[in-house]
């Protein structure tokens, strides 16, 4: 997968700067904010790649990273929609490349169980895979030093 993401992010760079790429592969229509959208989430997608979090999920329930980083992304970006600032805080301060996990287009509309089910689904994901996902995340935040109070948040919330 990691040529997959390689591939997207050469594609994206090629039409941002040359014309004649862009007429060849018969996108004229594209606009150079979309070129430059794609360009910024193929970025945000090798960044997240490396989280420690993609990782623990990509080896424990064999996914591939772009699963994993959809679904602690669609999983984050809940969290950050739903908790109070002091929590929302602390996490971002927890997850290394917190951002990139949720700046998707797609994650940033996540504000309900229901749309972190579509994200799973949207990737091949069962979204019955959020009750194998929250553990591991949670797990995570646990050997960071998350408090108590944030862990019980995202428990109830992640349910």
């Amino acid at each position: 997968m990691d040529g997959i993401m390689r591939t997207i992010l050469a594609l994206s760079t090629a039409l941002l700067i040359s014309v004649p790429t862009h007429a060849a592969l018969n996108l004229s229509g594209v606009s150079a904010d979309d070129a430059n959208s794609l360009l910024s989430s193929a970025n945000s997608m090798m960044e997240a790649k490396d989280s420690p979090v993609v990782n623990d999920l990509v080896n424990d329930l064999s996914i591939s990273p772009e699963q994993a980083t959809t679904g602690v992304g669609a999983l984050l970006s809940l969290a950050q929609s739903s908790l109070g600032s002091e929590q929302q805080s602390e996490l971002s301060s927890l997850i290394p490349g917190m951002d990139s996990l949720t700046s998707s287009g797609l994650l940033s509309s996540i504000q309900d169980m229901d749309s972190v089910k579509s994200a799973f689904s949207s990737v091949g994901l069962d979204p019955s895979l959020i009750s194998q996902f929250a553990p591991v995340v949670l797990d995570y935040l646990g050997s960071q030093g998350a408090s108590s109070g944030l862990m019980d948040s995202l428990t109830s919330l992640w349910q």
